[in-house]
């Protein structure tokens, strides 16, 4: 009989076809309406910020580069452009993400999210909207602080601020907005296509600089192509990686004469998804942009530290001496750290993701909580005690394969890095990492959530021919 099901499910998936999705009932509406709300958001992308210098925009690099390059990348281009769009989904995703890791510090509103139903959700959902609006207006300052400073908006004035912290904060909610209704009226999760939309859209741009760079010589033949398999590689690494997950056998108890029906737990080997790389990302680049926007100009991480060195009392004296080469040593070493190219970037980079992985896991994937309720719910897992040795049990799953997953993200992330050093191809940077995981898994969720509305819409006419 299973073999049976399994035939049937796989046959059903080769007989979907474009006409099948397009016949199934409100699909296709679905799918123009996702579509209309991108074209609105992509529309909103080109309209520039007020008040903006665009000689001296295009003169500064610093808003693709570093961690104002990931918000970038994020954006499709929004902020580099400093359009009304800049700040994009980020403050949304930002607030998301910090409320789901509170919700399992904080009893309240972990009992707001889960334990009073659909009003809890709301009202959860209105905190996450409240918090979005405060979050963009702090990064709205902060943008207009780092214009200022860069003198990318010479008459940055009050108004100046005024203007451009209430429409950069408009236009994030209604970005929000936009992330919302298509998950609530269209296919698959918006704010995860608004991302898709932005990344994809610097597709083309990528392509172009590419073929240039090889036709004028600056970018080997052989480069692009290697480069190009290292990719190839590392999509299928991803989708695995995306698809790939432990299931435990559930055991039912039986009460009486009835059973409850046995089921998998599916443990995934990657539960965090991206966020470990957007966290890393942001963290290993939030220093120098701390700087940026304090007013730093022209200084290295190692100049600083120099400088606040030297202004210790007695420490000229120490001058020439095998301490002061130690300590230059070490500001060097401190500073590779947030240059892209540099090895001691991509330690402690990969680092950082396999803590973050290990992080998020251990809040989101409680072994305890997973053990009680199966406790409760009168079901095992097969050949395990219920229990504390359930709880041991899940808990040494668990961390072998986040181990596992938290590895091949942080290789996921650190490769495409030096494979484009040693390819010589400096024009696919935005092209990496995070933009793989995050295309590669949008993609497959997307195309999950259309199977199941075509086979739900199958079943259900399969069940009317039936009556």
């Amino acid at each position: 009989m299973l073999a049976i099901n399994k035939m049937n499910k796989q046959n059903d998936n080769q007989d979907l076809n474009l006409s099948d999705i397009l016949s199934s009932s409100g699909l296709k509406e679905k799918l123009g309406f996702t579509i209309l709300m991108l074209a609105i958001y992509r529309l909103g992308v080109h309209i520039p910020l007020y008040g903006v210098d665009q000689a001296a925009l295009k003169s500064n690099p610093s808003l693709s580069s570093g961690l104002m390059g990931l918000v970038d990348m994020f954006a499709g281009g929004a902020l580099s452009a400093l359009s009304i769009f800049a700040l994009g989904v980020g403050p949304y995703i930002t607030t998301s993400i910090v409320l789901q890791l509170l919700t399992e510090v904080i009893p309240g509103l972990k009992e707001l999210q889960r334990g009073q139903g659909e009003d809890g959700r709301k009202r959860f959902q209105q905190i996450t909207r409240l918090g979005t609006i405060g979050l963009a207006g702090i990064q709205s300052f902060a943008l207009c602080r780092f214009l200022d400073v860069a003198q990318i908006a010479p008459n940055a004035d009050f108004v100046f601020y005024l203007r451009s912290i209430v429409v950069l904060s408009v236009s994030a909610l209604f970005v929000m907005w936009l992330g919302e209704v298509i998950t609530e009226k269209g296919v698959s999760n918006g704010a995860s296509l608004l991302i898709f939309c932005g990344i994809a859209s610097k597709l083309p741009v990528m392509i172009t600089n590419t073929m240039t760079a090889v036709r004028v010589g600056t970018t080997p033949d052989w480069g692009v192509t290697i480069l190009l398999s290292v990719f190839a590689l590392l999509i299928v690494l991803v989708i695995y990686l995306q698809e790939a997950s432990r299931k435990l056998l559930i055991v039912g108890a039986r009460r009486g004469a009835v059973a409850n029906r046995d089921h998998y737990l599916p443990l995934k080997i990657n539960p965090a998804g991206v966020l470990p790389i957007i966290f890393a990302s942001a963290l290993i680049y939030m220093p120098m942009q701390v700087l940026t926007f304090a007013g730093v100009k022209n200084k290295s991480v190692s100049m600083i530290l120099r400088d606040w060195f030297s202004s210790i009392p007695g420490v000229d004296a120490l001058s020439g001496t095998q301490l002061a080469d130690l300590g230059n040593w070490l500001a060097t070493r401190l500073e590779f750290v947030f240059v892209y190219s540099k090895v001691e970037h991509s330690v402690v980079y990969f680092l950082l993701i396999v803590a973050f992985s290990f992080f998020y896991a251990t809040i989101v994937l409680n072994p305890r909580d997973i053990a009680e309720n199966l406790k409760k719910s009168g079901s095992s897992i097969e050949g395990i005690k219920p229990g504390k040795a359930t709880s041991d049990y899940l808990e040494k799953v668990l961390s072998r394969l986040v181990l596992i997953g938290a590895g091949a993200i942080g290789l996921i992330a650190v490769l495409p890095i030096h494979a484009e050093i040693f390819c010589q191809v400096n024009t696919l940077g935005g092209l990496g990492s995070t933009s793989l995981l995050i295309m590669v898994g949008v993609a497959i969720d997307t195309r999950n959530q259309i199977l199941s509305y075509v086979h739900s819409h199958r079943y259900q006419a399969k069940s009317l021919l039936r009556r």
